[in-house]
């Protein structure tokens, strides 16, 4: 199927990835009434679904990423925001980029490549004490599997059901890449990977995806 995903770019403005949680500190304050923006649901429950707005460094940018219901909120957000506040400083947008995009999601033929350019946080806590039980050989099969699960979570953000995920492969290998998060050292990983799965460019995948980890992009030959 053909997904829609809208993104927008503050070129005006440059950060590093690690400016992400200010970002989505910035937003999830100023827009509190739309959970979309924090995941937040207003009983102060978390919503454990598919992030709908997710923000993203693109090239140096700040990014916010739009699917599904996201896609509205943030085109009525593109034309009222002048500026964002990031540890008390105002930064003007003199330049917004806005941009709809088509991508394929599913079921593919063929094997695709991609590249997690950013960290991939695959591992919740109970994954983990199990991850190290396993010798190196295993840890990998693992990651493959959990991988998988992702894709599943990624479908349902789109309403998207993969029928027979048995028929899904992956293979790729993934290398240990300690990350603080939270003022924590967490275990995430880099890779490549090939899967019979289109996946839009700039997804994330697994945890905190909303918070740029796991982000993918098609790899050309």
């Amino acid at each position: 199927m053909n997904v829609k995903v809208l993104f927008i770019i503050f070129n005006s403005v440059r950060f590093s990835p690690s400016d992400i949680p200010k970002l989505r500190g910035f937003f999830s304050s100023k827009y509190p009434e739309d959970s979309e923006f924090h995941n937040h649901l207003p009983e102060g429950s978390f919503s454990y679904k598919f992030p709908q707005i997710q923000y993203r460094i693109i090239n140096h940018h700040p990014a916010l990423i739009g699917i599904e219901k996201g896609i509205g909120i943030l085109k009525k957000l593109f034309f009222d925001l002048e500026d964002i506040i990031i540890n008390n400083r105002k930064y003007q947008l003199h330049e917004k980029e806005i941009m709809l995009r088509e991508y394929k999601l599913g079921v593919a033929k063929d094997f695709i490549q991609y590249k997690f350019i950013s960290p991939w946080m695959a591992l919740k806590e109970e994954n983990y004490e199990r991850y190290k039980t396993k010798n190196k050989f295993e840890q990998q099969i693992f990651l493959k599997h959990i991988l998988r699960e992702n894709l599943k979570t990624l479908s349902k953000g789109f309403k998207y059901w993969i029928e027979e995920i048995e028929k899904i492969k992956v293979e790729g290998y993934f290398k240990p890449k300690r990350v603080n998060f939270k003022n924590q050292k967490m275990l995430c990983f880099t890779g490549e990977f090939m899967t019979n799965f289109h996946i839009p460019d700039f997804m994330g995948l697994g945890k905190q995806s909303a918070r740029g980890f796991g982000v993918v992009k098609r790899q050309y030959a």
